[in-house]
This record gives structure tokens, C-alpha cells and sequence, in this order.
């Protein structure tokens, strides 16, 4: 990496959360800043690719913000801070709700905003992905003039694939627990990762009939991500863990949006291990050229 400015970010949030990451800043100056939303349970710092799109952006004059959203790790606590009073709650990816993440990008955008960058682009791994592409959909901020999904996933797939003929069960036991007030209690222990994810949380990622599930449902309709009118690059790993077919879907989305461009990465699992350099590469490159 070239020589940047690097700072402890403290975002926040229209609902007074305080959130925390790193923002990498050249030093010279610059207006266009690319945000990375984790996944489902990430963190700022712990996929290896981060450092690399963090020292490739800088090198081509590019300010790059990695932070930590509500949904970070399974259950923890987050500071609150209104009226001269603190308080923390416990939030996570087991504990999330979906839609407070235009909230959470909201609070990074205004932070890079009062930094002086004006041109935003949003990058999402995983449910990341998700992420962005609802607060594009609900905001239109204009500000933002790129959107980069890193393994756009559709997770009712995914979760039907593991469970199998116990999907509709699962669905069945998380509705009635939502139903008689038991949604933030844990799922039981054979659905996958049921330990850590709440009733609520499994029906907003594995049900389509919600956003969330919905939104990169390949075999549905795609309708809020066919609405983005927004220029956008989506990239797979061949050898990804959580999409079947990859390289169909990223076809789908070219078909879909308005305007976007795809790269299947070869030979590189759901966290582009060994293909970090390459993944870089091909962001940066993308967002210089737009």
C-alpha cells in the first residue's frame, strides 16, 4: 500500500448507535470513497480480501471504509447514546432486523460525507449484498454512484438445500415462534447455525415472502433489484460454497439490471481465498472506469 491516512471510524447512526471500522485515506485528495458491508455475523477486519481492496484503493487514489454494521458477530453489545445518556444493547447478526441496515450505511455515508467525499460507492459481501441493495432501493441517495456485490446469495436456496425436506418445518417452527412472542429465542439445534440465529432472523433471511430473502431470489422475480438503476458489478467464485451455478447467476443479473458488469473468479471459494489480489484488482479497476 501506498502511503495513507488511516483512522478509527466512529459512525452514527439515525437511532444513535455508535459503530466502529477503519477508513483508508490517501493523501492526496480525493471525492469518491467505497464502503464494504460485511456478511451475516462479519466483522470490519477478518476476511483477508479487506486489506487488499483497502491498499489498491488507496493506490489509485480511492479513500476505502470498512466498519462494523449492527449485525456484526452472533450476540453483542452496542453503545447507544442519546440525550446525554449511554446505554448498550444487545444487538448482532442473530438479533438484527433486516431493515435497520439503511440506518447503519446511512450513518457511513454521512461520516465519509463530513470527510469531504461526495461520490459513494457501496460494496457488500454476502448478505452484504443484500444490504446495499435495499438501502439503494429505499433511499435513491443520490450520492451513492456505484453498487459492487461480492457473492450476491440467494439464502432461502441455500437454506432449502441444507434442510431439505425439514424446510417447510423450519419456516413452520420459526412462525410459530414469532407468533407466540419467542422470535429472539434461538432456532432448535438441526437447523443450520440454529444455536446462533433467533426465530425472527431465520424467517427474514430463508422466507422470500420477506425483503430480505426475496431480494437476490434468483427463480423469483428480482423485482427491487430489477428497479436499482444504478451502475453495479457482481462477482462470484467458481468454486463458491453458497450458490449453486454461479456463473448462470451472474447472467441473470447482467439480464436483470439496467446497467452491470460480472467476473466469475476462478478457482476461489465464497471468500475469494487465494484470489484476493485479483478480486482487488477487478473493483478498483471497475470503479475507475465508471
Amino acid at each position: 500500500m501506498q502511503e495513507a491516512l488511516i483512522e478509527l471510524a466512529r459512525i452514527k447512526t439515525s437511532d444513535s448507535l455508535e459503530l466502529h471500522g477503519l477508513l483508508f485515506r490517501p493523501c492526496k485528495k480525493s471525492n469518491t470513497a467505497l464502503i464494504h458491508v460485511h456478511g451475516w455475523t462479519g466483522n470490519f477486519y477478518e476476511n483477508a480480501f479487506i486489506e487488499f481492496i483497502a491498499s489498491e484503493a488507496v493506490n489509485h487514489g480511492l479513500a476505502f471504509l470498512s466498519f462494523n454494521t449492527r449485525g456484526a458477530g452472533h450476540v453483542q453489545e452496542f453503545l447507544k447514546e442519546k440525550n446525554g445518556k449511554r446505554e448498550f444493547v444487545k444487538i448482532g447478526g442473530s438479533l438484527e432486523k433486516f431493515t435497520d441496515c439503511t440506518k447503519d450505511i446511512g450513518g457511513a455515508i454521512k461520516f465519509l460525507r463530513s470527510k469531504g467525499f461526495n461520490r459513494i460507492i457501496l460494496e457488500g459481501h454476502s448478505t452484504g449484498c443484500q444490504k446495499i441493495a435495499f438501502y439503494l432501493h429505499k433511499t435513491k441517495d443520490k450520492s451513492v454512484k456505484g453498487l459492487v456485490f461480492l457473492e450476491p446469495t440467494d439464502d432461502p436456496s441455500i437454506t432449502e438445500r441444507f434442510l431439505g425436506k425439514r424446510y417447510r418445518e423450519a419456516l413452520g417452527i420459526a412462525k410459530k415462534m414469532v407468533k407466540s412472542r419467542k422470535g429472539k429465542e434461538p432456532m432448535p439445534a438441526w437447523v443450520p447455525f440454529g444455536v446462533m440465529l433467533s426465530a425472527e432472523k431465520f424467517m427474514s433471511m430463508s422466507d422470500p415472502e420477506y425483503i430480505e430473502g426475496r431480494l437476490f431470489r434468483f427463480s423469483g422475480k428480482l423485482a427491487e433489484i430489477r428497479a436499482i438503476n444504478c451502475p453495479a458489478l457482481a462477482v462470484f467464485g467458481a468454486n463458491t460454497e453458497y450458490q449453486e451455478k454461479p456463473g448462470e447467476k451472474l447472467e441473470i443479473l447482467k439480464r436483470t439490471m439496467t446497467d452491470c458488469d460480472t467476473k466469475l473468479i476462478q478457482n476461489t471459494n465464497h471468500w475469494f481465498k487465494g484470489k484476493e489480489k485479483e478480486l482487488a484488482k477487478t473493483i478498483v479497476k471497475w470503479i475507475r472506469q465508471g
